[in-house]
């Protein structure tokens, strides 16, 4: 049975014992004041309050969190909306400003005014215990949101399993491609689509359209997964059988929406391409890939679609699939597909964006530690595409051998910038430079 274990039950059952373990109940206020509220980024916004507790309030304004706030206006929020008569609200409401301000002045601030307002010296004495149970749930909240908005950015920012994979034996390979096909059409399904299968030696080819020019070129699929699984042998990596790849053709942009939808509860316009997938499916259970490819008029381009997913899915299989740095992750899929498919033109529409940031001095370097979600990563993607398929490409094209030993062979603990320059003989910086320096002047 695939399961295709979406993090936002985990993240909401995290959730709901964290929040029991803070110990500060939800105050509703019986008159709802209208505040002012003043956050940390500058913001002023009216709000009528209705109710708060450790990690923030609720009111006309939306659900407003504690950390938003700077100490001295979360306190000052707080003595606007607790009767200073009501001892444990003013014991709640200090420490929720000493999570915010540990050993602070305000914090200090805030353990006065509780005294002042009556609060035991009992409770004064817990509040401190309190503070950091709450900051810590607060914490874990902020890392389980993180984690789940990066499920829906891309699967690519799962965790993957560092294990090496073992190459299913034959008489198992058929039975894991069924199950692993089945569910690809179990997504198709629910994106209300339908396809029919054409099958090679390692591929299989899901095609909505019976009339889609990729219905006759599945062989090419196949072709392209000997040739880089040739490529990666003889730099010593292994493609493990897994079965057969499915690789999902849709016709229709709305049945591309709903696919993606349906696969990880992803925006199908982040994904100009292809996508790949992981359920855990077949027996043993493991993440095998699905391909899942966006559909396109131009031919040449869709073929160079179905080429990024089928490259994605030959990668997650070599070796192990854990995974290296977002720009290497990201990069390597389209440079594999560019060469293959030339006649697509992707190589230097993949570069226009990157070449006009290169040249106005923008480096490679901090795409080098940006993480999904993060950095150029939230701000600019489709710059961060470009810039990092322009830096691979440039080492590939420079020392093809070192850069897919470099990607695929076994990683270790070492440091990614220690692994870098063992494999490059040169640090990342100064590999940076001067890719820098070579896109001055060819493109």
């Amino acid at each position: 049975m695939t399961n295709f274990a979406k993090l936002s039950v985990l993240t909401a059952v995290l959730a709901i014992y964290a929040y029991a373990g803070a110990d500060i109940q939800s105050r509703t206020l019986e008159v709802s004041p209208q505040i002012k509220l003043e956050l940390a980024d500058g913001q002023q916004l009216r709000c009528t309050v209705k109710s708060w507790d450790g990690l923030g309030l609720e009111g006309s304004c939306g659900s407003i969190r504690w950390e938003r706030f700077k100490p001295g206006l979360a306190f000052a929020t707080l003595k606007s909306l607790v009767p200073e008569t009501d001892l444990d609200a003013c014991a709640d409401a200090a420490a929720v400003v000493v999570s915010l301000d540990e050993g602070g002045i305000v914090a200090n601030s805030a353990l006065d005014w509780a005294r002042k307002s009556g609060v035991t010296y009992k409770r004064l004495n817990t509040i401190r215990s309190e503070a950091v149970e709450i900051k810590r749930v607060r914490t874990q909240r902020l890392i389980a949101e993180f984690t789940e908005r990066l499920s829906q950015l891309t699967p690519e920012a799962s965790a993957f399993p560092a294990a090496a994979w073992t190459s299913l034996h034959s008489s198992d390979a058929g039975t894991v491609s069924a199950a692993t096909i089945e569910a690809a059409r179990a997504l198709l399904t629910r994106a209300g689509a339908s396809a029919t299968l054409h099958e090679t030696a390692h591929v299989a080819l899901l095609v909505e359209s019976g009339d889609s020019a990729l219905a006759k070129d599945a062989a090419s699929l196949e072709r392209f997964y000997r040739d880089w699984r040739e490529e990666f042998e003889r730099i010593g990596a292994t493609v493990a059988d897994q079965g057969r790849i499915p690789v999902v053709v849709v016709s229709e942009r709305d049945h591309w929406r709903l696919l993606v939808q349906a696969a990880f509860r992803g925006d199908a316009a982040q994904h100009p391409d292809a996508v790949v997938v992981y359920p855990l499916s077949g027996d043993p259970p493991a993440m095998r890939p699905i391909a899942l490819v966006c559909p396109d008029s131009d031919p040449n381009r869709q073929r160079f679609n179905a080429a990024v997913g089928l490259a994605r899915a030959v990668l997650h299989l070599t070796n192990s699939p854990v995974r290296g740095p977002a720009w290497l992750n990201e990069a390597l899929p389209r440079v594999m597909a560019a060469r293959a498919v030339p006649g697509a033109g992707m190589d230097g529409a993949l570069r226009k964006r990157g070449l006009i940031a290169v040249r106005s001095k923008v480096s490679f370097t901090a795409l080098m530690t940006s993480r999904y979600g993060e950095g150029v990563w939230a701000s600019d993607p489709e710059l961060a595409q470009s810039m990092s398929y322009m830096f691979a490409r440039w080492l590939f094209d420079n020392a093809p051998d070192q850069f897919l030993r470099y990607a695929k062979g076994p990683r270790t603990s070492e440091a990614e910038a220690a692994r870098f320059q063992r494999h490059f003989s040169m640090t990342i910086d100064v590999a940076c430079a001067r890719a820098a320096k070579w896109f001055q002047i060819n493109d």
